[in-house]
């Protein structure tokens, strides 16, 4: 008898062993010395690595030492993960019911201690990185931020708070944190989650829009522009701009994208949409006339020129419209001065290839024609000159030297293809004297 129950009289005295011991570590818990309560639990696990109990109260006592500098020198790896593993391994006894009743008790504080603990942690050395612009600092404040996003979810997944499937301003702040790291694999990873899911504020409530948040849609859209991969591109700037639609930073990329790609059509789509969009917006109108006035006039020569009548009209049409919005602005006015010159030399360029020793009473009206209409386009450049020199006049500002001389240069050009040698000889002299008169 005595061989049959040595074994159970061993089994009972090791059990009656560890609860002692399970209640001198609630007791260190419960006095807040944890330090004895660390010893004690360590203890125990050494010889029960298993014990559910235990692995309760270490992550408990392990998430708040961890807190307190004071007990930082007393662990070697990171308390926090090992907090967290031994968490998760008492959870898992789902049997325990006293292990139960203490978890809900503490309204599960230990797993909500890690969290806290590795966001606060990260907080902290994304701080003191940016103090720093050290690229090492911010690395490790993105691996905190993952680890407390790890806890996050797991919290997440076991219903115990209301954290969404992306953890809003956390995501953000790993994405943010990579970034500075350098770390573009990351950064992308993490402002993908948060795109995807089209959060767009903390809440993410319909009628709000928080600026922070406009970040992952216009660093998205930038970085595939920059990787030519325009699918992707096109992909964050619309959902960039339905969720901050008064931001005109996703248009402007795209049109640089499609300026870079030579892709004119889908430019000037964008800048009919723009300008259609902002009707008011003097420089919307003005950008969109320059473009289309480098297009039309600044490419290599003998490059063809797709819907040219159709681009001539927009282009004085947007200029019409900027000049309604400021009609003494010197850039507007100086842009269709160059317009009409620009019909003029064109026009004059025409009637100068119809030539031969002996033309017909046709070809002579329609040289004739072409000349007097290309006199008459520079002609119409030559009001939109002076006001645009009127405007410079006022003040001489230094920086303001290098357009006037370019108006002033214009004229001189005008004039000489008119062959008005006097009016050529005057701005021959105020471009003279430019440098004496901008002086402030």
């Amino acid at each position: 008898m005595k061989r049959i129950l040595l074994p159970v009289l061993f089994t009972f005295l090791v059990a009656s062993t560890f609860g002692q011991d399970i209640k001198k570590a609630t007791s260190y818990v419960n006095d807040k010395k944890w330090d004895k309560a660390k010893t004690e639990i360590d203890g125990i696990l050494a010889k029960d690595p298993n014990n559910s109990e235990a692995l309760y109260l270490k992550s408990k006592v392990y998430s708040t030492m961890a807190d307190s500098s004071a007990y930082k020198g007393l662990f070697t790896g990171d308390p926090y993960a090992e907090a967290f593993d031994a968490f998760k391994k008492a959870i898992a006894d789902s049997n325990n019911a006293k292990l139960t009743l203490l978890t809900v008790k503490d309204n599960y504080q230990p797993i909500f201690g890690i969290y806290a603990g590795y966001y606060q942690e990260a907080a902290n050395a994304f701080n003191d990185a940016a103090g720093k612009s050290d690229t090492a600092g911010f690395a490790k404040a993105m691996n905190l931020f993952i680890k407390a996003d790890n806890v996050g979810q797991y919290i997440r997944e076991k219903g115990w708070a209301k954290i969404g499937a992306v953890d809003t301003t956390l995501v953000l702040n790993i994405a943010k944190a990579a970034l500075n790291a350098k770390n573009d694999n990351m950064a992308r990873k993490y402002f993908k989650e948060i795109a995807d899911a089209h959060i767009k504020g903390l809440h993410n409530a319909a009628d709000s829009a928080d600026p922070a948040f406009e970040l992952p849609y216009q660093w998205l859209t930038l970085d595939y522009k920059e990787a030519k991969d325009s699918a992707n591109m096109v992909k964050y700037a619309t959902l960039g701009k339905e969720l901050f639609p008064k931001d005109d930073y996703f248009d402007f990329v795209e049109m640089d994208y499609y300026r870079e790609n030579e892709n004119r059509p889908a430019l000037f789509q964008k800048y009919d949409e723009l300008t259609t969009k902002h009707p008011d917006s003097l420089r919307y109108h003005l950008n969109y006339a320059t473009e289309i006035f480098s297009y039309l006039y600044s490419g290599d020569e003998g490059t063809a020129v797709q819907n040219k009548d159709n681009l001539m009209k927009t282009l004085q049409a947007q200029l019409d419209k900027a000049l309604a919005l400021d009609p003494a602005n010197s850039s507007v006015n100086l842009l269709y001065a160059q317009f009409y010159y620009n019909k003029g030399i064109t026009t004059l360029e025409d009637a100068a290839k119809i030539k031969g020793a002996k033309l017909t009473p046709d070809q002579t009206k329609q040289k004739k024609d072409l000349s007097d209409q290309g006199d008459a386009f520079l002609k119409q450049a030559v009001p939109y000159a002076e006001k645009a020199l009127s405007t410079l006049e006022q003040g001489y500002k230094k920086a303001e030297k290098s357009r006037y001389k370019s108006v002033v240069n214009l004229l001189q050009n005008i004039y000489q293809s008119l062959g008005d040698k006097t009016h050529l000889k005057e701005y021959q002299d105020k471009y003279d004297q430019a440098d004496a008169k901008f002086v402030n």
